[in-house]
């Protein structure tokens, strides 16, 4: 991704679930519950019955003082379909406001939300497909000595856009299952107040999941995953093709996860992150 092809509403890329982030992220091919929502809904398909999740975290504390994000989510499996329900909830704390002379007059509280609807149908007993229609909506403080609302004249300004997700869900074999999708693909977020744009975080995610062992007492997954971001894409036109194709998968995040699942009951989980672009990497445990 170049310097100057950085996506907006960033936020759409936090992934929720403490069993999906003790597993390095790697659940495209898994997607069996509520938070299939986010990772792929053609995964709502082959739920049983309906279920909810709810996550919440302290994202990048050390970064910035109050950061929030959250996290809810709801399926409902119909025979061969399912309807899905997620939001997303994004704030980095309240920020101080000045007026027009530079004096303190109190805080103000900037946001982001996407709620989203989510529908997935059973194709074949194997193949599932997911469709999902988002709304993004951000609210930024812009650091200016001139925030007077009772005059108009404002310190913030507002960004909005939709996107539609793809996703597509393949359990090959019985232990074997195998995941696409693509996200966020709409149009830029419009600032309202200044007119600019920047493209929503455009992303594609491929994964595996493969359970070597499933009996009564231990159930064995593993799974591993890989996501690029789309947004910036082939943009050193000084590379030829196959050297902008090797850069570009060197760049895309990757992981790989394990779950240990004892009687049913005891779950543990782990895994290995790399993201070489944002500096990101070790292991996930949980």
């Amino acid at each position: 991704m170049c310097a100057g092809q950085r996506p907006g509403a960033p936020f759409l890329l936090i992934p929720p679930s403490a069993r999906a982030t003790g597993m390095a992220y790697a659940f495209t091919a898994i997607s069996d519950d509520a938070y299939a929502n986010y990772y792929n809904s053609a995964g709502l398909a082959f739920l049983k019955s309906p279920s909810v999740a709810i996550s919440y975290l302290g994202h990048l504390v050390g970064l910035w003082p109050d950061p929030h994000y959250g996290y809810f989510a709801i399926s409902y499996p119909l025979v061969r379909s399912a309807w899905g329900f997620d939001f997303a909830f994004f704030t980095p704390g309240e920020n101080g406001i000045r007026d027009y002379q530079g004096v303190y007059v109190g805080t103000e509280l900037v946001w982001r939300i996407a709620p989203k609807v989510s529908y997935a149908r059973k194709i074949s007993d194997c193949l599932s497909i997911g469709i999902a229609w988002k709304y993004v909506y951000q609210r930024y403080f812009l650091h200016a000595p001139w925030h007077m609302p009772e005059l108009g004249w404002i310190g913030y300004m507002t960004g909005q856009s939709w996107a539609f997700d793809f996703n597509v869900l393949y359990n090959a074999r019985h232990n074997l299952s195998v995941g696409a999708v693509l996200h966020n693909i709409g149009p830029a977020i419009h600032y309202t107040e200044s007119g600019a744009t920047d493209p929503l975080p455009r992303l594609i995610r491929l994964g595996v999941a493969y359970v070597p062992v499933d009996n009564k007492y231990v159930k064995c997954t593993v799974s591993c995953e890989m996501t690029k971001i789309l947004v910036g894409i082939f943009a050193n036109e000084d590379n030829t093709f196959w050297q902008n194709v090797k850069y570009e998968l060197d760049e895309a995040w990757k992981g790989i996860g394990l779950e240990l699942l004892g009687y049913r009951i005891l779950s543990l989980r782990g895994g290995y992150f790399y993201d070489h672009e944002g500096r990101r990497e070790g292991f996930t445990f949980g």
